[in-house]
Order: C-alpha cells, then structure tokens, then sequence
C-alpha cells in the first residue's frame, strides 16, 4: 500500500506522495526573516575595528575571524493536512511564529497568522467547520488551546489555568469537540514552574459547553489523544516522572566524592584556554580533542536521557528507535482496558479508515485495520508525522 504523507526532521518539513521521492519544503517567510536579520546585525557591526584586532593575542584573534555570522534559526514545530492538496504548519523564527499555509502544487507559502507574543504549536484542522486547533505556548511556563477560522486574524483561547494544555484533536463525527492532554503545573514561591501533574486525556464539548476526564493513569503521561468515529481512543502512554525526587543518600556521596575530581578538570580547561588564546595550541593534543556528542532529543516537553534510551526498541539496526519500548500507543474504548498496538513510538497520525503510521524518531510505519505492520521509509530525527488523505 502507498500512503502520502508529511513530516518534521530536526525542524525541517519533508512531503512524501505514494512513491515520489521525498521532497523538503523551505519556508519563505523563514528565510525573509533570517535576511533581514542578517542585514540588520551587519548594520550594527563595528567596522572600523583595526586598533582593537591588533591588541588581541593571535590565538583569540583568529577564533574571532573564523567565527560565522549567527543566523536565525527557523523551526516548524508541527503540521497537519489542511484541505484537499494544502497543508498546514506551525513555525518558529526567532522571537517570531505562526500558523502558515502550503500549497505543494503551486509551491506556495500563505501567512495566516504570525506573533511574537506566544508560540503556535500541535496544529490540527476541522474540514467541515474550516477551524483550526492549536497550543498557544507562553514563557509563563503555561499552554492553552486555541481555535481559529482560516481567515481569522488570531486564534481565540478555550481553555485556561494554571496547566499546560496540549495536541488539540477534533472529534471525528458530526459533534463538534476536541480530545486534548493536560497536566496541571506547580510553582515554587518565586512563581517558576517546579513540577507539573501527570497529563490526562479530557474531551472539550463546545455544545454542552463541558470538559470530561476520558483517560487518567497516576503513573503515566497520556500523550498526543486522538477520537475516531467509532469510539476508539489512541494515545501515546510513557512513565511519569516527577521533576521534585526523593533524597538519595548514595547519590548524595557519590557527587561529594566527585567534586575534586570536577574541580581538577576545571582547572585544567582553565589553563588550556589560556594556552589556546596565546599560543594558539593546546596543552595537550591527546587530551583536548573534543568528542562529538549526540543530538539532544525533547519529546512531548521532556529530555531523552541516556538512562531512557538503554530501554529502547534496537530490533532494527538501520532505524533504532529514538525512545524506550516503555513509550507506547494505545487503544481503548472510553473508559476500557488499554491494547498496545506498537512500543518506542514517538509520534503518530490516524487516518478515518483506521489505518495508522507513526515514528520512532528513526523511521516511520503503517499499521494498518486487519493489524499487519510495513515499514515506510527511513529518516534521521523525524519528530512529528501526519497522513494526506485525499
């Protein structure tokens, strides 16, 4: 069977039809504003900069003459089909993001909305009631859902609080109502979030004007709900963990015997930065090679630390899984008993036919109705998928 499909890869949105190649969209209006910062930073730049160069050690001075000019870095953070050949997406370009549209035919690239007064995320769109869902993500720390029309000038919120509201899906069926997850935060007494809640999946009934708990587990994080016509709920389940832990004594001793270790190392670094800016060499070439670190990976507003991935699913060589087994998507009848239907999932999208493709963060698989599994394609980083159904 071949699908169509979209997805976001280290921030970039990539478009697959049936068996065309793959194909990556840029954003003109992320690009307009990496230029127009760039030029306004050239503006500012201190030209005649001659005297202060020549009192700078030749080691400092060269580091400052290779460094590259910063460029805005531009993200979309979520997309999802809009009408027939349209997609949607959300975007984040410097202080700046919005709600863009997408024409892959004609390769054109509609504003609907742009603010720097809160970030645009976990979009999804109503095709008979032309609305659009949405986060509104604030640095407050909380997250609300928002609705807008397509030609509307802003979205409009329809929850609020105290609580970090999050992936708004509509209701498939004539009723109009979104599933979302949420979690209520809690603040130290200088106001910062120090904790949150486990995130619960609740239904907004706009008609009854009412908010229901479908799925609640103590020990788990309910992720990304979705509601089909027939009643089947799907979400991603990963453990809960608490932000505030226990005292650990053998952790405690362990850090203590740790600090003149870390205060040696930090020494060294110390004088080998000297050494670098004056000499233009370090101290030692054998020590102060710097090793590659891996890409850092948040998910669902959690870091993937080592510890997690030692539990991840490695059946595939070619496409790990970038999450533990332990995160799963799940079925259930409201109010039922969970069925796991794949395991080291990181994101996911159903079709009206129950058909199913979802991401481990390396690949990305069908599932299809009768419960056989394929294999889709493969990819690096992939955080976020979504089907194009004609």
């Amino acid at each position: 069977m071949t699908l169509s499909l979209a997805y976001i890869s280290q921030g970039k949105l990539f478009l697959k039809y049936q068996d065309a190649p793959v194909q990556e969209v840029e954003s003109q209006f992320g690009l307009t504003v990496q230029e127009r910062k760039l030029r306004m930073e050239r503006n500012k730049a201190w030209k005649p900069r001659g005297l202060q160069e020549m009192m700078l050690p030749p080691g400092l001075k060269a580091q400052l003459q290779q460094q590259p000019e910063s460029v805005v870095g531009v993200e979309i953070t979520s997309l999802c089909q809009g009408d027939t050949e349209q997609l949607l997406y959300a975007l984040n370009a410097g202080d700046v993001g919005g709600i863009f549209l997408f024409q892959p035919k004609r390769q054109r690239e509609d504003r609907l909305f742009h603010t720097a007064d809160f970030q645009v995320g976990h979009l999804n769109y109503d095709r008979d009631r032309k609305l659009i869902a949405c986060t509104t993500n604030y640095q407050t720390g909380i997250s609300n859902i928002a609705v807008m029309q397509i030609d509307a000038p802003r979205p409009r919120e329809v929850t609020e609080g105290d609580s970090i509201d999050l992936a708004p899906r509509w209701v498939l069926g004539k009723e109009k109502a979104l599933v979302y997850q949420s979690a209520g935060i809690g603040r130290d007494h200088q106001g910062y979030v120090s904790d949150r809640a486990p995130f619960t999946i609740e239904k907004l009934d706009f008609e009854k004007q009412d908010v229901l708990t479908l799925a609640s587990d103590p020990k788990s994080d309910l992720l990304s709900p979705q509601l089909d016509a027939d009643g089947w709920l799907y979400y991603i389940r990963r453990p809960y963990s608490a932000r505030q832990r226990s005292f650990n004594f053998l952790q405690f001793l362990k850090e203590i015997f740790l600090i003149p270790v870390r205060l040696l190392h930090a020494i060294f670094q110390w004088l080998n930065f000297f050494s670098q800016i004056y000499t233009g060499k370090p101290l030692m070439n054998a020590v102060t090679k710097q090793k590659i670190e891996q890409k850092q990976l948040q998910a669902w507003g959690e870091w993937v630390t080592p510890e997690m991935l030692r539990d991840r699913n490695l059946d595939e060589p070619d496409a790990p899984s970038l999450v533990p087994k332990t995160w799963q998507l799940v079925r259930q009848r409201t109010q039922g008993v969970p069925e796991i239907l794949a395991e080291g999932v990181l994101s996911y999208d159903l079709a009206a036919d129950g058909t199913v493709i979802y991401s481990n963060g390396s690949a990305i698989y069908m599932l299809s109705p009768n419960g056989s599994r394929e294999r889709v394609l493969v990819g690096n980083w992939i955080e976020g998928v979504a089907l194009l159904q004609p």
